[in-house]
């Protein structure tokens, strides 16, 4: 028994022997690594190898309108976030160039300028593949159908606490509604952090109104509008109906550094 073992650890016995150890060592170590990189990125609050699609729900209420004194105009009153589902980056956008694309694009925001790029062909193509995520997720409940406007944002550490990437779902025609800061001010929410997201939807306001109006330009000039679109405008019944969460204003001062960067306080 001895000298069969011998024999089979000697010469290329050892070398495979050594070569399986090598391997299992090399591999723990790999593992273990990525176990590290990810508590770290979990401490940080990165969070952006998952995307979440969020639905807006808006209650309107009604502000003074300072470009015609005496009538009111409709304001956000009370924003409501819910989400509708998420899935890791990769099984959202399976194409790796795209998924990496996306990523960095991802990394690439700052608290004045949360909506990630879709700039480009590889915009394009990144919508297309996030339509079809919301399609997937979605459904086709029997609720009420309505026009959405669908944009994806990621709100860096200055804003959020946790950064995934997230499908922002709005009523196209509560969006408009969010295109004023002294509109937005008084808005209720769900949670404290929220208030984030009312500063990414001004600005999503903001590049929705200017982006449409170059569309119609463009269309009125008789030229094409392919890869001008970063939003994409989505036919959906999604349920608005809510319970009465508890509201409250927002904490505008954890956010006091990046409102006196915009210029809004």
């Amino acid at each position: 028994m001895f000298d069969f073992i011998t024999r089979e650890l000697g010469g290329r016995g050892v070398e495979t022997l050594v070569a399986f150890l090598l391997g299992g060592l090399a591999s723990w170590l790999l593992g273990r690594w990525r176990r590290m990189r990810e508590r770290r990125r979990i401490l940080r609050g990165d969070a952006r190898d998952t995307v979440v699609i969020e639905h807006h729900i808006v209650e309107r209420g009604e502000v003074p309108d300072p470009q015609h004194p005496g009538r009111m105009r409709p304001a956000p009153k009370t924003l409501r976030i819910r989400a509708l589902g998420q899935s890791q980056l990769n099984h959202v956008v399976p194409n790796g160039h795209l998924a990496a694309q996306f990523l960095e694009r991802a990394c690439t925001v700052t608290p004045r300028h949360t909506l990630i790029s879709m700039e480009g062909i590889e915009g394009s193509y990144l919508l297309e593949s996030l339509t079809g995520f919301v399609g997937d997720r979605i459904g086709n409940p029997s609720f009420d159908r309505d026009t959405y406007v669908m944009a994806p944002c990621c709100e860096p550490r200055e804003l959020s606490e946790h950064q995934p990437i997230v499908l922002i779902l709005i009523a196209a025609g509560d969006l408009p509604l969010f295109g004023e800061w002294s509109d937005c001010r008084g808005v209720q929410v769900e949670h404290g952090s929220d208030g984030a997201r009312v500063l990414t939807l001004m600005e999503m306001a903001r590049r929705y109104r200017e982006e449409q109006a170059h569309i119609a330009q463009l269309r009125r000039d008789g030229k094409r509008t392919q890869y001008v679109e970063t939003m994409y405008i989505l036919d959906l019944a999604l349920d608005r109906r809510i319970s009465h969460v508890p509201v409250k204003p927002v904490p505008w001062g954890r956010f006091e550094a990046v409102l006196k960067d915009m210029g809004l306080e």
